[in-house]
């Protein structure tokens, strides 16, 4: 099976986790993994197929321009990630999204929960303000328990050469598909989730199968001008339980 994962990169204070994201991809055993990034500036990194140099006015769009290299490359893979430089994708999230791709509706798609870990414990950044689990979601596939998170921002999001297809036929996949309070950062993975017909659902069933790493860490002490955010792990153990 061909995986294509696209991956934004800006600057140079990120590269020491790139550099972590594009081996771990690479290391994959039972995938063929290309990897692209897009960048605004040059990379040598190893492992890295490919690397769009980018100049834009406002490098805020700088994620949009994945989909672009996705859509190009639409009949050429099997599965496609998209993710941040700094988000950790895992060979057992792929099995995992295949795994459910094969038990799902059509009209329900397979997501992660990021967290973020330190000393004091592991914390999950989009737990915060009024969004939770939706407690009154829960649906059961071939045994296993899925739920809806009302967060539904992850930084990155793997999809099949189907759903990639399905999409196009609804929307202009290199551009944005609708209106939403999320930043334009994030609507490169949200508006998946929000307007294309599929619901996200976490299997709770294998929930730590389904998370994945931001690497910084920079949520948990509220570092680099960012907002402390998450609840931890007894909170989150508390709501899963509650629905299993």
């Amino acid at each position: 099976m061909n995986i294509l994962a696209v991956i934004v990169n800006y600057g140079t204070e990120q590269l020491q986790y790139l550099e972590q994201v594009v081996s771990e991809l690479k290391s994959f055993k039972k995938y063929n993994v290309s990897v692209i990034v897009n960048s605004n500036i040059s990379l040598n990194i190893e492992g890295v197929d490919l690397v769009n140099v980018i100049e834009l006015e406002d490098y805020q769009l700088l994620p949009l321009t994945c989909k672009q290299v996705i859509w190009d490359h639409k009949d050429d893979f099997d599965v496609f990630l998209f993710g941040e430089n700094d988000h950790l994708f895992k060979e057992h999230h792929i099995d995992k999204y295949l795994e459910y791709t094969s038990i799902l509706p059509n009209n329900r798609i397979a997501g992660l929960i990021q967290y973020e870990e330190n000393e004091t414990g592991r914390y999950y950044p989009a737990y915060h303000a009024h969004y939770d689990w939706d407690y009154n979601s829960v649906e059961e596939y071939e045994g296993k328990k899925f739920a809806h998170f009302t967060n539904i921002h992850q930084a990155t999001f793997i999809i099949t050469k189907n759903q990639l297809h399905k999409i196009g036929k609804q929307y202009d996949f290199t551009q944005f598909f609708g209106s939403s309070h999320y930043s334009v950062k994030c609507k490169v993975n949200t508006d998946i989730y929000q307007f294309c017909g599929m619901k996200k659902m976490i299997c709770i069933s294998d929930f730590e199968d389904n998370l994945i790493h931001h690497h910084p860490n920079i949520y948990i002490n509220g570092e680099q001008g960012r907002n402390k955010l998450g609840y931890g792990e007894d909170k989150m153990k508390k709501s899963i339980n509650k629905m299993l």
